[in-house]
C-alpha cells in the first residue's frame, strides 16, 4: 500500500497533528468531550488517507508496470529494427584524405560537442556528425547507446560491472572503459539477451 517505510510516518504524523488541530477546532464549536473527537477525527482523516493511497496507487503506475512498458518499447523498437535500411561504413575527412570505415572496424563513438570521436581498432577519427544522427543510423543489434556521450560496438565488450549505483562501467577487448548509465545498461541487457 505504502512505497516505504519513510511515507508511513510523513502520512502518521499529518494524520496525528492534522487530528489534534480538528479535534481542538470542534471541541471549541460544539463543546463536546476532546478524547471522543479526537478519536472519531483520527478514524476518518486514517480511512480518508488510506482511499486516497489506494486510489492514487491504482491510478499511477508502479515502477514494475513502468519497467515492463520499457521493456515492450525495447521490444518494438527491436521489431521495427529488422525493417529499416542502417548504414554500412562512414567515411570521414582527414585533410586531403577520405577514410572509409567498416562498421566491424568501430568499436565506439563518442560524444566531443558538435562532432563525435570515432574509435576504430588503428585510428581516432572526427565526425562533423550528432550522436543523434549514429543512434538512429547505426544497426541497433550492433550499436548501443550506453550513456549520453558513447555508442558502443556490441562486438568490442569484454565485461560490464556495477560501480556506482546506476552506472555502469563497460570494459572494451581493447582495454577502453566507458561509462554506462542504468538506461543503457537496461538496453544492453535487453538486446543483448543478458
Amino acid at each position: 500500500m505504502f512505497e516505504n517505510k519513510r511515507n508511513i510516518f510523513i502520512t502518521i504524523g499529518f494524520l496525528i497533528i492534522w487530528s489534534v488541530i480538528v479535534s481542538w477546532l470542534l471541541r471549541f464549536l460544539t463543546k463536546g468531550n476532546l478524547l471522543f473527537l479526537f478519536s472519531i477525527t483520527i478514524l476518518s482523516f486514517g480511512l480518508f488517507s488510506c482511499l486516497l493511497q489506494l486510489l492514487l496507487n491504482k491510478t499511477l503506475p508502479s515502477k514494475e508496470e513502468q519497467y515492463e512498458t520499457q521493456r515492450e518499447e525495447i521490444k518494438e523498437e527491436n521489431d521495427s529494427i529488422e525493417e529499416k535500411e542502417y548504414i554500412e561504413r562512414i567515411s570521414v575527412k582527414t585533410g586531403q584524405k577520405l577514410d572509409v570505415l567498416i562498421l566491424k572496424d568501430i568499436m565506439f563513438l563518442q560524444s566531443n560537442g558538435d562532432y563525435v570521436s570515432i574509435y576504430s581498432k588503428e585510428n581516432v577519427y572526427l565526425k562533423e556528425q550528432t550522436m543523434k544522427y549514429f543512434e538512429k543510423n547505426l544497426p541497433p543489434k550492433q550499436f548501443i547507446r550506453i550513456h549520453r556521450s558513447y555508442i558502443v560496438n556490441v562486438d568490442f565488450i569484454s565485461s560490464i560491472q556495477n560501480y556506482k549505483k546506476n552506472q555502469f562501467k563497460i570494459k572494451l577487448k581493447n582495454n577502453y572503459e566507458l561509462k554506462a548509465s542504468q538506461t543503457g545498461y537496461n538496453l544492453l541487457k535487453e538486446r543483448l539477451s543478458i
